[in-house]
């Protein structure tokens, strides 16, 4: 993926400094970046098809991801009122 970002900057470099400049940004950056985005394709190529033949998924999978389960709270429910919180503690004592 990386790649694909350098080719992009050398070419934004080399078309900006082409026309602010002239020659020397066009002659050495536009080039350098069409051989950076062609690196990159032929790597992207060349991982997906080692992921297809290593066993490994080339496309996203299709099936849904079945829902966390819900487990009751185990014991008694915690008091909220103010009034239960009195009830617990003298029933601790």
């Amino acid at each position: 993926m990386w790649f694909y970002m350098i080719a992009a900057f050398l070419i934004f470099v080399g078309v900006v400094g082409g026309v602010a400049s002239g020659g020397i940004f066009t002659l050495i950056f536009i080039p350098l970046g069409a051989i950076m985005l062609v690196v990159a394709v032929v790597m992207g190529i060349w991982h997906r098809a080692q992921e297809g033949s290593g066993g490994g998924q080339t496309q996203g999978s299709k099936t849904e991801q079945a829902p966390l389960r819900h487990t009751p709270p185990q014991g008694a429910p915690t008091p909220t009122r103010p009034e239960e919180l009195v009830d617990a503690r003298r029933a601790q004592q």
